[in-house]
């Protein structure tokens, strides 16, 4: 009789574990935006930056490919990384919607080190692809 409800109980909670990495999977890929908030929330940086690449391959919306660029760039790790971030960035770069959105994010940018936006998402470019070079180079 022990063994009957051991196993059933194992059986329990193979199950309950194997429908909750089907529910993360699924929110991982149908609903991104959830997986970003939720990632972000817990403290997992490099996930959040991942899932906000998702989130900017099923929308296509400029802002969330801004998010995605300085979320890869500040948790980027390896020449790979940054190699990614260059190529992301020089994707918003080229935006056609990218002007406008830096007039809008201009109202509420502030840095010591910038005058608006668009040099600071240029400098952050410019500094992935220095450092995706130099450390490929290495």
């Amino acid at each position: 009789m022990g063994k009957l409800i051991a196993k059933t109980a194992g059986a329990t909670l193979a199950l309950i574990i194997a429908a909750l990495l089907l529910f993360i999977g699924l929110c991982s890929l149908c609903f991104p935006s959830v997986m970003v908030a939720l990632s972000d929330g817990l403290g997992l940086e490099r996930a959040a930056a991942a899932y906000s690449v998702n989130l900017y391959e099923q929308t296509g919306e400029v802002g969330d490919l801004a998010d995605a660029v300085e979320r890869k760039y500040s948790t980027a790790e390896s020449a790979a990384d940054y190699a990614e971030t260059a190529r992301l960035g020089e994707t918003l770069l080229l935006s056609e919607e990218y002007p406008a959105f830096c007039a809008a994010q201009d109202e509420t940018f502030s840095s010591e080190y910038y005058d608006d936006y668009d040099a600071f998402m240029t400098a952050l470019v410019e500094s992935a692809r220095a450092l995706g070079e130099n450390a490929a180079g290495e």
